[in-house]
């Protein structure tokens, strides 16, 4: 116990004759620490990758890229973050035709890092890659592409084909022409999509396209009339024929012994009704009785009677 005590004591001794220097020491750390945290301990966000840089070791780790999340460097070393989500980029343009046409055209790309390759994309080209390798290279493969082709292949018929060309030439030229020393076709970024948003003429041009495209419609539409009124002909023709077909069947079973059984058995169901009439039979063969209904006059009455009296 003894020897506790004393040690306490000595070791109590030491600390306040000491405090200063700890003092002194304790804040050096903590400064150093609140310092020296934000670049050894790197934030990298969702969506996108880092780049090493060790300036007392060749400087970009090109075999190295930081993922998302928390990564703890050296603090003499920095780190570059890129995004590397797909990104869209528009474009206002002057594009002209190989017959001169002047116009302007607004496109829309895609694109993305490659994230594998992206230490090499950081150390031959930058931050600025879109404005120094993608824009001019998408731009001059845009104006390429009309430059090929007439007004009317270019803004009509092989739009779509120039727009996947775009796309293509694109992709194909960012590869070939800005691959680093030493290495072909790695590719640095990839232009997935290319759209044509809006394509506007001058004034005259304007008008006369769409007055071409009014003249257009005008003339389908008379086609389709003239095609509507030679189906309606054979409609009446193919109508027509199933009247006469219809009347050559019904004429054919008229017999003379059909008609009178048909009228006698008309007869016999008005004959049956309990309003009141007169039957009439003529004097012919193959007359067929006549019924006259209760409300009829007495001077067609008379007549009706002269009528049938036989002649003296």
């Amino acid at each position: 116990m003894k020897f506790i005590k004393k040690l306490f004591s000595h070791s109590s001794k030491w600390f306040f004759n000491h405090l200063l220097a700890l003092l002194l020491i304790l804040t050096f750390i903590v400064g150093t620490v609140i310092v020296l945290f934000p670049r050894v301990v790197i934030k990298i966000p969702a969506g996108s990758k880092g780049v090493l840089y060790r300036p007392l070791d060749d400087g970009v780790a090109i075999d190295t890229v930081l993922g998302e999340g928390y990564n703890v460097i050296a603090p003499w070393n920095t780190v570059v973050q890129y995004s590397a989500r797909i990104q869209v980029k528009k474009l206002e343009l002057d594009v002209l035709t190989v017959d001169q046409l002047r116009s302007k055209v607004s496109v829309t790309f895609q694109f993305e890092v490659n994230p594998f390759t992206l230490p090499l994309l950081h150390k031959y080209v930058g931050p600025k890659y879109i404005e120094t390798m993608v824009i001019p290279e998408v731009t001059s493969i845009t104006r390429e592409m009309f430059g090929r082709l007439n007004s009317s292949q270019a803004f009509t018929s092989g739009i779509s084909q120039v727009v996947r060309d775009i796309a293509i030439n694109a992709d194909r030229v960012i590869i070939d022409k800005l691959s680093p020393p030493g290495l072909t076709a790695v590719r640095l970024v990839r232009i997935s999509a290319v759209q044509l948003d809006s394509i506007s003429y001058p004034t005259e041009i304007q008008s006369a396209i769409e007055n071409k495209l009014v003249e257009s419609q005008i003339a389908e539409a008379f086609v389709y009339k003239i095609e509507a009124a030679k189906r309606e002909v054979e409609r009446k023709v193919i109508e027509a024929g199933g009247v006469k077909k219809y009347q050559d069947i019904v004429n054919a079973g008229l017999t003379d012994s059909y008609l009178k059984l048909k009228g006698i058995e008309a007869t016999t169901k008005l004959a049956e009704s309990n309003n009141s009439k007169m039957v009439i039979f003529g004097n012919s063969p193959g007359g067929l009785p006549v019924i006259l209904g209760g409300d009829f006059s007495q001077d067609a009455k008379s007549k009706i009677e002269k009528t049938d009296k036989k002649p003296e």
